[in-house]
């Protein structure tokens, strides 16, 4: 590991030498998962996510891989915060080993809905500090490290997602964060087309997007487009039992799903623990569709008729 670290190292600029503005990649580029990376101004850094990646079929045994903590820990007296562009695993998942790594007192910023999240996941591993946490808002700028961060809202698949606007003496940085451009989410927070226009007008020297099967012909679906196909299919299957999945974080298809459940005289099951985590911080941030303690309990599924459930 540590001849790794120093091959890593030996790659990359320090001090005055070289270009002002820097970019190092500890994990998510070009593929799916542990999104982590560094950007800096000199030798001036802050990082950019913390996120986990899931092993393939073929390999047996391993559980999550996480970024390289040992090369992390090297550079540590360079990284001056952490900003989290939202909440999903690939993004906070590895901050309980990534936060040991930094020093005691690196700051760590994100959106009030994502720092639910981060809190319970950091009280479950011991390493809870209130006072590195804080909650931004978009459009309100702070400092962090050597940059003026501004956060600005993208849609998502998941509730309070940021791009980030990193500005500094010698140029302004434009990192997305994951995104798609949703004209009708189910929670009316739209796409922030206003902030990409002004930046725009303003300059910017790097771009980096991250949207996955951005390649691909078309776009995507909008949510409120899905909460109608979900309530004409549950509609349909009067006196039967419906079943739904879905990646446990997306607050906005449980919203879909509770509208169609409303409407069609069905309580709602949910059966998983990350389920009730990601609503349970929804709630506690004052953005989750219904209050968790009205849920139906899995285990009086058989005490109850499967036409009334979803």
């Amino acid at each position: 590991m540590e001849d790794s670290v120093k091959r890593k190292m030996e790659q990359f600029y320090e001090g005055v030498d070289g270009p002002p503005l820097r970019v190092l990649p500890i994990g998510g580029l070009g593929e799916i998962g542990m999104n982590c990376m560094l950007v800096g101004n000199y030798d001036r850094y802050i990082l950019i996510d913390a996120g986990v990646m899931f092993p393939d079929y073929d390999e047996f045994g391993v559980q999550k891989i996480i970024p390289d903590t040992t090369f992390i820990k090297k550079w540590s007296h360079k990284i001056e915060a952490v900003i989290i562009t939202h909440g999903h695993e690939d993004h906070i998942g590895a901050l309980p080993w990534v936060i040991p790594a930094l020093d005691s007192t690196t700051p760590i910023f994100a959106s009030s809905f994502t720092m639910e999240l981060i809190k319970k996941r950091l009280k479950e591993f011991g390493i809870f500090l209130s006072s590195r946490l804080k909650s931004f808002r978009v459009r309100n700028r702070f400092q962090a490290g050597p940059f003026e961060v501004e956060p600005i809202r993208v849609t998502h698949s998941i509730p309070d997602c940021c791009g980030l606007v990193l500005r500094c003496g010698d140029g302004t940085i434009f990192h997305t964060g994951d995104w798609k451009i949703d004209e009708s989410p189910v929670d009316g927070r739209i796409f922030d087309r206003e902030a990409l226009e002004e930046l725009s007008k303003e300059g910017v020297t790097l771009m980096m997007s991250d949207s996955t099967n951005i390649l691909s012909p078309g776009r995507s679906t909008s949510e409120s487009v899905v909460a109608s196909s979900l309530l004409r299919h549950v509609s349909e299957a009067k006196g039967r039992r419906v079943i739904t999945t879905q990646f446990a974080s997306n607050i906005h298809r449980i919203g879909s799903i509770k509208a169609a459940a409303d409407l069609t005289g069905r309580r709602l099951v949910f059966v998983g623990m990350s389920l009730r985590t990601y609503l349970e911080a929804a709630f506690r941030d004052g953005k989750a569709p219904l209050d968790p303690s009205t849920l139906v309990c899995s285990n009086l599924l058989d005490k109850l008729l499967i036409q009334l459930l979803l």
